[in-house]
């Protein structure tokens, strides 16, 4: 009776909207946290307008996170739920704007939720989850414009287009498909009063954060020059392309294909032109400046109801074609969506995907947070027994340095319930350092290429106190954490931290 009162649109994205909060709920169940979780949550403990590494809408949801003072994963993932949710209403908003019915609602919801890559991206604690949200909410505000000439949709862009920017610059490739296909097709939006306003308000917005950029002398472009040196510019187009059709769920393609390099071209949808040439820009964008495949993920959302769209209309006398694909589409989405969110437990992981050791013995798995929960409760016994066994003196001026920013994220999450010393790291965006002389008493985690000498740089005193291993590691230098209890310290903390930052 409920459902009867609605379209049957609207009730698939109900349905898809309840299922895709249950595969999230059990995949919560079934994991711990991945490494780069450790880093946004702390940031939430240490509020700014800006972060090295990423813009500070990431660390104002840890913040609110924060506030239950939990480590419980599903706490620390609220915000992942509600995105998650929301993601999937706007994707189904935007199929119908463009004038999907039911079934291209259908055809676009599997494709999101049967997407592992897409799933496992919105399924962590990091900015693409959120980043992905404010893309299809912006697709969105342009679908309703092209459709209804109604400016105020103009403004809420801008609106939305600034908090995603908030989450993560990439967004910036929308802006530039947006502003070319703008100049191209429709000239005449730069008449509208509302796009000016919206601009002002976006301008606000962003204002603190680009402040801050300017305060701290533009860390965030350090950052991109500095990942263009290390990975971008190393990268092979072709593998990241070939990736991205792979964890896009390979069946997908038959719609958001057509979306991004068909629709902007077809005569019956020439009334929304204005934002398949925009995400067409934006791909082609993208590919010039060598994404990771995952940058693509937002594009791909985007033109999906574009390409469901176009099959409804084109098949509307042969649906059994649609029912047909849409049933494959769905058995090997089923299939692959376990290697993107941990929606089965580990050993049935394993089991069913044939999982074997390599020649080291080692299970390798690519996402830590099948397996992080035991790997920390380990670590944090080994680091707990020699805190306790400290003199009390020396337990007073006790901290424990991560050589990752993840192993000193968890300390500080995971390490509560011990009573742990506060945990700190000089790698990439964990800048939040602790005051110390040289009286300070180190507890020391890196990974298996950290050995004894290399701590010995900055301690006099360095003794293994510990070595935890990890079976499931895909790379060398994570077969084993090492813990070292390390004293007389070489140099004050001011010192220390200008000599082994990274």
């Amino acid at each position: 009776m409920f459902f009867r009162k609605y379209p049957p649109e609207y009730t698939v994205i109900a349905v898809f909207i309840a299922i895709g909060l249950v595969l999230q709920l059990t995949a919560l169940s079934n994991s711990g946290f991945f490494s780069d979780e450790f880093l946004h949550i702390e940031a939430g403990r240490h509020p700014a307008w800006g972060y090295s590494d990423f813009p500070p809408m990431i660390a104002a949801f840890a913040w609110i996170q924060n506030l239950f003072n939990t480590d419980s994963v599903f706490i620390n993932h609220l915000f992942n739920l509600a995105a998650s949710a929301m993601a999937v209403l706007f994707c189904g908003l935007t199929t119908i704007k463009l004038g999907g019915k039911w079934l291209a609602v259908l055809a676009t919801l599997l494709c999101i939720l049967l997407s592992p890559g897409i799933a496992g991206t919105r399924f962590l604690f990091l900015p693409t989850a959120f980043d992905q949200l404010f893309w299809i909410i912006c697709i969105y505000c342009s679908a309703s414009y092209c459709q209804s000439q109604n400016a105020r949709y103009l403004i809420w862009f801008c609106i939305f287009g600034a908090l995603g920017f908030l989450t993560k610059y990439s967004i910036v490739f929308l802006f530039a498909g947006m502003l070319t296909s703008s100049l191209i097709f429709r000239r005449d939006i730069f008449l509208k009063k509302s796009l000016w306003i919206g601009l002002l308000i976006f301008l606000v917005l962003i204002t603190p954060n680009l402040c801050w950029q300017i305060k701290n002398q533009f860390p965030a472009i350090t950052h991109f020059s500095q990942l263009y040196d290390s990975q971008l510019n190393r990268l092979s187009m072709g593998g990241e392309l070939k990736k991205l059709f792979l964890f896009s769920n390979p069946f997908t393609m038959i719609f958001w294909l057509p979306g991004l390099f068909a629709i902007p071209f077809i005569s019956k949808f020439k009334r929304y032109k204005l934002i398949s040439f925009a995400l067409c820009c934006s791909f082609v964008f993208l590919f010039c400046a060598k994404g990771k495949w995952y940058y693509f993920f937002p594009v791909v959302i985007g033109a999906i109801p574009l390409g469901t769209v176009f099959f409804e209309r084109l098949l509307q006398k042969r649906k059994w074609i649609i029912y047909a694909y849409l049933t494959v589409l769905g058995l090997t989405g089923v299939y692959l969506l376990p290697q993107g969110i941990p929606i089965i437990k580990l050993q049935r992981f394993i089991e069913l995907y044939h999982k074997k050791p390599n020649k080291d013995g080692k299970i390798p798995l690519a996402f830590d947070n099948y397996y992080s929960t035991e790997i920390w409760t380990r670590i944090l016994n080994v680091v707990n027994k020699t805190y306790i066994e400290l003199p009390s003196e020396e337990q007073e001026k006790c901290f424990i340095l991560g050589r990752h920013y993840s192993m000193a994220g968890a300390m500080n999450l995971l390490g509560k319930k011990y009573g742990l010393p506060q945990a700190f790291s000089l790698h990439s965006s964990f800048e939040w350092m602790p005051e110390f002389d040289k009286g300070a008493v180190i507890i020391a985690i890196g990974e298996s290429n950290w050995l004894e000498q290399h701590w010995g740089e900055y301690f006099k005193y360095v003794k293994e106190i510990g070595i935890v291993e990890n079976k499931y590691a895909s790379k060398e230098s994570e077969y084993n954490y090492r813990i070292f209890l390390c004293k007389g310290l070489k140099y004050n903390s001011v010192e220390f931290k200008r000599f082994i930052e990274n």
